[in-house]
């Protein structure tokens, strides 16, 4: 029972980094296709053994 339950929360988990990747994705698209936004974006999640570990949101601007 009690692997059930440490298996459900790790689930659990993994479905929240995605959640969390997947918003900030969608801010960054929000935020840098508008009028006068001139530079570069990113969003990159780092993946171990099919798991998401760490997502990294980089905005640069250009300043014209």
């Amino acid at each position: 029972m009690f692997t059930r339950m440490m298996r459900a929360n790790t689930t659990s988990a993994k479905v929240d980094k995605r959640q969390v990747a997947q918003a900030e994705f969608q801010k960054v698209i929000e935020n840098a296709c508008v009028t006068g936004f001139h530079g570069s974006a990113s969003v990159t999640i780092t993946v171990q053994d099919g798991h998401i570990q760490y997502t990294k949101v980089a905005v640069e601007r250009m300043v014209r």
